[in-house]
């Protein structure tokens, strides 16, 4: 077998890795667009702390699904 080959265990973190950098990113452009800024309008302001609390909804929201995914996870394993 060749050593140089990669394996299905290094594809995998691989691809483990790929999804890690696009949530880290996705997070990141959320995380920039909420962003309080003193020189932003009252308006803006407002806009923004409306895309807060939406992504805390939609994370709140999500965390059951999560929960139960894990679970399921774990029940597979054993």
């Amino acid at each position: 077998m060749d050593e140089t080959a990669p394996n299905d265990e290094q594809l995998s973190k691989k691809k483990g890795n790929k999804m890690v950098d696009k949530a880290t990113e996705t997070y990141k452009w959320w995380n920039n667009l909420a962003t309080l800024n003193p020189q932003d309008s009252i308006g803006l302001t407002i806009a923004k702390i409306g895309i807060r609390v939406l992504g805390v909804i939609v994370l709140i929201a999500l965390s059951p699904i999560a929960i139960v995914a894990i679970i399921i996870g774990f029940l597979t394993v054993l």
